[in-house]
This record gives C-alpha cells, structure tokens and sequence, in this order.
C-alpha cells in the first residue's frame, strides 16, 4: 500500500458512482485507481470521464491492483462481491447500504472480514456530515434534557420520477425501507442508539410507471411494499415513530424530530450530509438554528471511503461501522416481516344504539 494514498477500485459505475468519485478526488489520502461494472461500456464511459482504467471485475478485486474497493452495485450483490474482495486479500472493503439483504448473511460477513484482518465500512456516511454531528453534539450536552420520544418521516414519490431504470429499487427486501430508510434508521442508531420493533403496517401501490429516460412511459411492478408505517422504540423505552413511503408527492413534516423534557431538535434530511439543525426550547415560540458542528475533510458520499482509508492507516476502525449496518438490515427485516405478518384487523363498528336496562 502506498505511504500516503489508498488505491480506491469502485465496483459498479451507475449514478451515485459519479459522486463518490468527485467526492474522493478532494481528498488527499486516497486515489482513485480503477473502476468496474458488468456493463463494460458504462465502465468505460466512466474510466474515461475520471481518467483511469477500466477492468474485469475479478482484475480489479485484487491487492496488486487496490487497497479498497468500493461496491455501489444492487443490494443482492453486495455481500457476494465484499467476500470476494475479502478472500481476494484486499486491505479494505466499503459497501452501499443495505450491507447484505439478509441480517445473518451481514452477521457473516462482518466475522469473516474480521476473520481475514479486513476492514469493513458501510454506508450511510451521512453520519459523517455536520448535520447529524451538529444534533449528536447537541444532544450529548443535553440541549433538549431526557428524550421523550422521537419521529422520522420520509414520503416521496418514489425514484422512477428520476432514475432511468428504478426497478432494483422495488425488489424484494428494498422499497422505501430498504433504500432510503437506511439513512433515517442508521441516523436514529447513532443519535439514540440501537432500537426494536413495537408495531408495524404496511401497503404496497405495485402498478408503477417510470417517468425519466428513454424507458419513460414503461410500467413495472414493485415487488416490495411501498408503504411502511411503525412504531418503534429504544433499548431504554423511548417511543420512535416511523413513516417510510413511495407513494406521496411530499409532505411538510420534519424528516426527523427528537422531542426532549427541555424542548426539539428538529433535523435536515438524513440523506445529505448538510442542512440546518433546528432547536426550539420548551414553551419558546420560535426555532433557531444551532451552531453548526465543524468536520474534517470533503463532504458528500464517498466520506466514509476516506474516513476508512484513514482508518487503515491508523490502525483503527471504520466510524461507519459495519455493527450498526447489521443493526439496520435486521431491524428493516423485522419491521417488513412485522408489518406483513397479518391482514389488518377490522376496525369495531361504534354505533349510538343506547345499552339495555340489563346491560
């Protein structure tokens, strides 16, 4: 490994690829060495447009080549590639969310990396980012005293409005849950800590119509549900609320609110590494803005992959823990499982017939 750079190999040259690459070329400890993707011309169109060379994937999964790979390929292929990389020697491993599809497969692949000395991050990174540092400060200070409860909000109408080919978004395991509800689960990890499932519901709106591209016009089924409300709640018993949805065209509601006995923090989306954190204390009649928390190094995704490659060098861990991603892909599994377990209950019939003298 190179004194002063990790060589970066990125599998998998679809749209968020781009931004990690912009996001790497900012950093100083880290070189962007080689890229990879099954579809050999958007391999080559991306070598091309960040002026390094393309390669078969098992080429590219190998130490004379790089130090750390990153894989931003469709969740199903997550874990398989990270193994291979892993049992191939490499140094370091960095996995898009969800870390696998399946919690005993994470738990796996988190002890055969440790097994083989390579480090694992995962993704989200956003944790990284000022916005949610500035609310885990805050918080640690006890700005807003004990935390009463908490809720997380995310509608949106789904990403066939703007990816070319969305339908690995609505495969099984992934819909709104599975491909945004990562950020706002992992963003409720790290600010309150590890949390469990109290209830759930579920809807799926499986007709859908792809509305970017050239495949516009063209429908697909959602193979997963597309709405996902539930209740969940913290090792200590505060309650969580969570809305997870594909199906709305937006709401007004907070992405995320921590109610405390001192007052609110009220967050930016969980998505982006930036954006206001907002405070309003108990009985006070406005919001403000809470100072913001300073971080090192380039902001976007690709964050992790650096904090990782420093972490290689130092001899520590990854911030973005692969623990916490196994957290998350166990409690999305419970929260679909629990959520779709049963047909809902019928709400009883109140009538206003009066009670009999006998009753």
């Amino acid at each position: 490994m190179n004194a002063t750079q990790v060589r970066v190999g990125i599998i998998g040259c679809g749209m968020v690829a781009a931004e990690y690459a912009t996001t790497l070329a900012a950093s100083d400890c880290v070189r962007l060495a080689a890229c990879a993707d099954l579809d050999a011309e958007r391999a080559a169109t991306f070598a091309y447009r960040h002026s390094i060379p393309s390669a078969p994937v098992d080429d590219l999964l190998n130490p004379a080549a790089v130090d750390l790979a990153v894989v931003l390929t469709p969740p199903a292929s997550h874990s398989p590639l990270a193994r291979q990389a892993i049992a191939a020697g490499l140094p370091a491993v960095w996995v898009e969310k969800p870390i696998a599809v399946d919690p005993n497969d994470a738990a796996e692949l988190i002890a055969h990396a440790a097994g083989a000395g390579t480090l694992l991050g995962v993704a989200p990174d956003t944790l990284l980012g000022p916005a949610l540092q500035t609310a885990a400060s805050a918080l640690q200070r006890g700005l807003i005293g004990e935390i009463h409860s908490a809720a997380a909000t995310l509608y949106s109408t789904g990403p066939e409005r703007w990816h070319p080919a969305p339908e690995p978004f609505y495969a099984e395991h992934v819909g709104p849950l599975g491909d945004m509800g990562p950020y706002y689960l992992a963003a409720l990890d790290h600010l309150l800590g590890p949390l469990h499932v109290r209830a759930a519901t579920a809807a799926t709106r499986a007709e859908r119509c792809i509305r970017s591209g050239p495949r516009s016009g063209t429908g697909f089924t959602a193979h997963s549900p597309t709405y996902i409300a539930a209740l969940l709640e913290t090792q200590e018993g505060t309650p969580v609320t969570l809305t997870a949805s594909f199906d709305s065209a937006g709401t007004r509601a907070p992405h995320l609110e921590i109610h405390g006995a001192l007052g609110t923090l009220a967050l930016p989306d969980p998505n982006f590494h930036t954006g206001d954190v907002l405070h309003r204390p108990y009985g006070a009649p406005t919001w403000s803005v809470v100072a913001s928390v300073a971080t090192a190094g380039p902001l976007g995704r690709g964050m992790g992959v650096v904090d990782l490659a420093q972490a290689l060098h130092h001899g520590r861990s990854a911030r973005c823990c692969p623990q916490r991603a196994e957290r998350i892909t166990r409690l999305a599994q419970t929260l679909i499982a629990t959520a779709t377990a049963h047909p809902p209950v019928p709400a009883q019939v109140i009538t206003n017939t009066p009670p009999s003298p006998s009753q």
